[in-house]
C-alpha cells in the first residue's frame, strides 16, 4: 500500500470527528438534566425539611413520595418502573439503542420526588436512564446506524454521571465499563469529550468540587494495606447481602402487584415509603441520599460503637425497600454510604483492638470500603474505585482502594452470577453486547433466512420420483411430507448415491424407507442463536423449518446463516442509516 494510502482509508478520517462533535451536544443536554436533577432534589429535600420535622411528616413523606414517584413514571408517562439501569442496558443489547424521547423526563422527575421525600436511593439510576435518552434521541434526529446510536446513548450516561458526581471520570469508566463493556479508543474519544464537557458545565452552574468533603488524615502504611484485603472480604459480603435483599424484596413485592392500584398507581412502593419513614424516625439520617453521614465519617466524626452499627442496619433495611419496592432511584448513593459506615466502624475496631498498632484513622478505611461497596455490588470494580477516589478527592489513597474493590469483586462473583445490574436481562439470556456473535444471531430467526429454494416429495413414492426431480434442481436434501404437508423425515442426496443410479433399486424403494426420521427440525419463530444450537447438536449443514404444527416450511442451510450473519455484521457497524 501507497503511503498516501495509509490516510484515505474510507471514513476512517470523518466518524470520530462526527462521533466528537454529536458528543459535545450530548454533553451539553445530558449535564442540563444532571443539573436539573440534583439541584431539583436538594432543593425540595430542604423545602420539606419543616414537614420532615413532625412526627407524622417523617412517616408519610417517604410514603408519598414513592407513590408519586410511581405513579409519575407508570401512569403518566406509562413506562417501567424500577431504578432504570436495566432498561438502559436493554435499550444497549436488544434494542439498537433506541430510547424514546419522553424517557429523559420520565424518571427525572419520578426519582426527584421520591428521593427528595427521603426515599433512601441515589440518583445515578435515574440520571443513567435520562441521559441515555438524550444520547438515543440526538443519534435519533442525526439519523445514525445503530453502532453510533449506541455510542451517543453511552455519552449520554457518562455525561450525567460526570455532571451529577463531578466525576467524569466515573462517568467515563460506568459507560465503558457497565453500559457499552467495550474498552476501545473508537468508544473511549466521543464518551470522554461528553463527560468532559457535562461535568465542567454542572461545575459552572453548581459550583461544586467534591460530592463530599475529607478533612480526616488519610496517611496509611504497609499494615492498612494488608488490612484493606480484609475490609474488601467484609465489603465484598456486605454488597452480597444489599443485592440479595432487594431482589428478594422485588419478588415479594411483585407478588402484590396484581392490579391497576398496587401497580400502576404505586400503592405498594407507597406502603414501602410508610416502612423507610418508620426507619427514618429511629435514624433520620438513613434517608435520602444519606451524604451526610458519609461526611462524617470522612471528617472522623463519628464514633464507632453500637449505634454505628444500628445505623448501618437501619441504611441496609431502607435502601432495601425502596429498591425492593421499585421506587424510582439509584444503588450509588447508598452504596457510598454503607461503605462508609462499615469501613468506619472496621477502623474503629482495628483501633480498639490493636490501640498501639498504627492502623490508619478509621476515615481513611471508610473511604476505602465506599469504593469497595459499590464495586462489589456492581461488578464493576473500575467505576467503584474512580468514584470513591472523584467524589472525595482521597488519591493518596488508591492502592488501599484497589486492594479493598477487587476483593470485594472477587467475594461478589463469588456467590453472585451477575451484578445488580445485569442479573435481570442477564437471567433472561438477553444480555448481549452490540456486534457480538450472541446479539446478532439473537436478532435474526429461522423463518427470516431460509434457502431460496425447497424440494419436496410424498410420502409412499419412490426414489425413482426423486430422481425425475435432480436435473431440475441443486439442491441435495430434500423434505418428505404427507398430504397435509406435515414433515416425515429428509433425504440426503449423498447418503443415496449407492441406491439412487441403479434403476431397478430406485423403483421398488420407498422414500419412507431411506428418509431420516431422527431429524431435529428448527421452528420459523426461533432465533438463529437457537438454530446454532440445534445445528451443533445434529452435526447436520441442512435442516427442516416448521412452524407450529409441524408443515414443512423450508429449508435453513449452514452456508445462508453464515452469509446473512455477514451481512447483518456489516449493517450493525455501518456508520449510518441506510
Amino acid at each position: 500500500m501507497k503511503r498516501e494510502g495509509l490516510f484515505r482509508t474510507r471514513g476512517a478520517r470523518r466518524e470520530p470527528w462526527q462521533l466528537a462533535f454529536a458528543a459535545v451536544a450530548v454533553g451539553v443536554a445530558s449535564a442540563a438534566v444532571a443539573v436539573a436533577l440534583r439541584s431539583g432534589v436538594h432543593w425540595l429535600f430542604a423545602a420539606l425539611e419543616p414537614i420532615r420535622q413532625e412526627w407524622w411528616g417523617m412517616l408519610l413523606l417517604p410514603a408519598a413520595g414513592a407513590m408519586l414517584g410511581v405513579l409519575i413514571i407508570r401512569v403518566l408517562f406509562n413506562e417501567p418502573g424500577g431504578h432504570g439501569v436495566p432498561a438502559v442496558l436493554e435499550a444497549v443489547t436488544r434494542k439498537a439503542g433506541h430510547m424514546r424521547r419522553r424517557s429523559i423526563v420520565s424518571r427525572l422527575l419520578g426519582s426527584l420526588v421520591n428521593v427528595a421525600s427521603g426515599g433512601s436511593a441515589g440518583l445515578e439510576g435515574p440520571i443513567v436512564y435520562s441521559a441515555a435518552a438524550v444520547g438515543s434521541s440526538v443519534a435519533g434526529s442525526m439519523r445514525l446506524a445503530e453502532r453510533q446510536r449506541v455510542m451517543l446513548l453511552a455519552c449520554g450516561v457518562a455525561g450525567g454521571i460526570g455532571a451529577i458526581f463531578n466525576a467524569p471520570l466515573t462517568g467515563m469508566i460506568f459507560a465503558m465499563e457497565v453500559v457499552l463493556a467495550e474498552w476501545t479508543l473508537g468508544a473511549l474519544l466521543p464518551i470522554a469529550v461528553s463527560a468532559t464537557v457535562a461535568t465542567e458545565i454542572g461545575r459552572l452552574v453548581m459550583k461544586s468540587e467534591s460530592a463530599f468533603t475529607v478533612t480526616a488524615s488519610m496517611d496509611w502504611g504497609g499494615m492498612d494495606l494488608a488490612a484493606s484485603a480484609v475490609l474488601g472480604g467484609c465489603a465484598g459480603l456486605l454488597s452480597v447481602g444489599l443485592v440479595v435483599m432487594i431482589f428478594a424484596g422485588e419478588r415479594f413485592t411483585r407478588k402484590l402487584k396484581v392490579g391497576f392500584w398496587t401497580a400502576k398507581l404505586g400503592v405498594v412502593a407507597g406502603l414501602g415509603g410508610l416502612c423507610v419513614g418508620m426507619l427514618g424516625w429511629l435514624e433520620p439520617g438513613a434517608i435520602g441520599e444519606g451524604y451526610e453521614a458519609v461526611n462524617d465519617a470522612l471528617s472522623g466524626e463519628m464514633v464507632a460503637g453500637g449505634a454505628l452499627l444500628l445505623f448501618l442496619f437501619i441504611k441496609l433495611l431502607a435502601t432495601t425497600i425502596t429498591l425492593g419496592s421499585n421506587s424510582p432511584g439509584g444503588i450509588f448513593a447508598p452504596s457510598l454510604v454503607l461503605g462508609a459506615l462499615l469501613g468506619y466502624g472496621f477502623g474503629g475496631l482495628l483501633h480498639w483492638m490493636m490501640p498501639e498498632a498504627g492502623f490508619a484513622t478509621p476515615a481513611f478505611f471508610a473511604l476505602a470500603a465506599m469504593a469497595g461497596l459499590v464495586s462489589g455490588s456492581m461488578q464493576a470494580p473500575f467505576t467503584g474505585i474512580m468514584l470513591a477516589l472523584e467524589t472525595t478527592g482521597g488519591w493518596s489513597g488508591t492502592l488501599p482502594l484497589i486492594m479493598v474493590s477487587v476483593v470485594s469483586v472477587l467475594v461478589s462473583r463469588t456467590f453472585l452470577r451477575h451484578s445488580f445490574y445485569t442479573w435481570e436481562l442477564a437471567e433472561r439470556g438477553e444480555l448481549m453486547r452490540p456486534g457480538s456473535d450472541r446479539r446478532i444471531l439473537a436478532e435474526m430467526n429461522a423463518g427470516e433466512m431460509m434457502d431460496a429454494e425447497a424440494v419436496t416429495i410424498l410420502t409412499g413414492q419412490s426414489l425413482d420420483h426423486l430422481a425425475q426431480l435432480l436435473p431440475t434442481t441443486v439442491r441435495n436434501h430434500f423434505a418428505v411430507i404427507d398430504e397435509q404437508g406435515i414433515l416425515q423425515g429428509m433425504l440426503d442426496l449423498t447418503a443415496l448415491r449407492g441406491v439412487i443410479f441403479d434403476e431397478t433399486l430406485r423403483r421398488v424403494t420407498p422414500v419412507d424407507t431411506v428418509m431420516d426420521t431422527d431429524v431435529i427440525p428448527i421452528r420459523e419463530d426461533q432465533d438463529l442463536l437457537g438454530a446454532m444450537e440445534v445445528f451443533e447438536e445434529s452435526g447436520a449443514w441442512v435442516l427442516p423449518v416448521v412452524d407450529s404444527e409441524y408443515r414443512f416450511l423450508g429449508t435453513l442451510s449452514k452456508s445462508t446463516l453464515f452469509d446473512r450473519y455477514r451481512t447483518e455484521l456489516i449493517v450493525q457497524t455501518a456508520d449510518h442509516q441506510v
